[in-house]
């Protein structure tokens, strides 16, 4: 944030913050532990902090010290737009965030009392073009805890109508920061335990697919077997302290948005986000990344709120196993070996020789399999496989396993 704006000095400033609202952290304190099981999380804490510290914007995100990836946890009095716009294009150009990030943390600095004045800070993008279309006047933010790289901060943002912020202010702000790091953490164990028992979790390792679950703060709670294989085998993509991360910056910026979005979808269930992202790779088609909401309209009142994400690898396609098939169709083994094959692209006439028989046996066959999954072609048969269960299953369900 820049540290004030050059505006002209107003004859009638507004009137000092009253006494009687700084002691207003003690009452706030409940809000924020209330949190901990409020399926809204932190919004109402937020919100309330707005009213009694008199800001327009207040947030809580997570922020990569190193990348500066960065995904929104919750936030109150910003549009999505802007958001997202921050995320993923200014970031790097807020001065403030970047003190915060390496400043003795437990306490707020404002961009008014505590960051240089710089008449660089009014030439960059993210004042031009981000901080002034909003009337943004005064920032603080605070470090409160971190795991690893990932940074978790709380800024609070006044505009033009408002005051200067005080070291008074700061002060009472102080005192509420080991609440909000409690709360964080209390609520984030809560979520893991409501994720271990949620029902999706149980039947990830079927998947045939790459899955990965993802916790309201954005990390990796659980994924299935072809997830951490496919981590393994592919340098473009690595967890790193619980959050999923690309070698490719622009990728990973994109996918730490997306993930976040996908989560402030499941606050508001009139936004549906079900987004794609490329994961580039030398030599290779990309990595393509579904990540979409996970809503429980079962539970409407779920608390905590997560995000699946689904990995396609054009290389490595699920591949299909005649047993399965057999079964979801009704076929006899050699026709489920012929629908397996055409679906790998052989031809009537190579499976034949394969198999050493004759090509009107073949087409008895094919015959067969056409009258059980009430197909009439070829295309018809392969789209039928593989929109089914077969291909989306694994054939084998190991023991799930643990993140690494």
């Amino acid at each position: 944030m820049q540290a004030k704006f050059p505006t002209p000095i107003d004859p009638h400033p507004p009137p000092a913050l009253p006494t009687s609202k700084l002691a207003l952290p003690e009452a706030l304190q409940d809000k924020f532990y209330d949190a901990i099981t409020d399926p809204g999380g932190f919004n109402h804490a937020l919100a309330a902090c707005v009213e009694a510290f008199d800001l327009t914007i207040m947030s809580i995100v997570v922020l990569n010290r190193e990348t500066r990836e960065l995904k929104i946890l919750w936030m109150h009095g910003m549009t999505q737009e802007w958001a997202e716009r921050y995320t993923f294009d200014y970031a790097d150009e807020d001065m403030l965030a970047q003190h915060v990030m390496w400043a003795e943390g437990g306490r707020f600095y404002a961009s008014n009392l505590d960051i240089p004045q710089s008449d660089a800070i009014m030439q960059t993008r993210f004042f031009r073009e981000w901080v002034m279309p909003q009337g943004i006047t005064y920032g603080a933010a605070a470090m409160v805890m971190h795991e690893g790289v990932w940074f978790t901060q709380v800024f609070a943002l006044r505009t033009e109508r408002q005051r200067p912020y005080t070291r008074e202010e700061m002060a009472a702000l102080d005192v509420l920061i080991p609440h909000m790091r409690r709360a964080l953490k209390l609520r984030a164990r809560f979520a893991e335990i409501q994720a271990s028992r949620h029902v999706l979790a149980g039947g990830f390792d079927v998947l045939a697919i790459p899955t990965m679950l993802f916790d309201e703060h954005g990390r990796v709670f659980h994924m299935n077997r072809k997830a951490i294989e496919l981590l393994a085998a592919s340098p473009e993509l690595r967890v790193e302290d619980m959050h999923l991360v690309a070698t490719d910056s622009a990728a990973s910026r994109r996918l730490s948005l997306e993930i976040s979005n996908a989560l402030q979808a499941n606050r508001d269930e009139a936004t549906t986000r079900d987004e794609i992202v490329l994961i580039p790779r030398r030599g290779q088609l990309p990595l393509m990344l579904m990540v979409a909401p996970v809503h429980d309209d079962a539970q409407p009142a779920n608390v905590h709120r997560s995000a699946l994400l689904f990995a396609f690898d054009p290389a490595a396609a699920p591949q299909l196993t005649p047993g399965r098939i057999r079964k979801l169709f009704s076929l006899t083994n050699a026709e489920a070996a012929l629908a397996v094959a055409l679906c790998s692209g052989q031809t009537l006439d190579s499976f034949a020789q394969e198999r050493s028989v004759a090509l009107s046996t073949v087409k008895t066959h094919l015959k067969n399999v056409f009258a059980k999954t009430n197909t009439n072609r070829q295309t018809e048969l392969v789209s039928l496989i593989l929109a089914s269960p077969a291909y989306f299953l694994e054939s084998k369900q190991p023991p799930p396993e643990k993140i690494p």
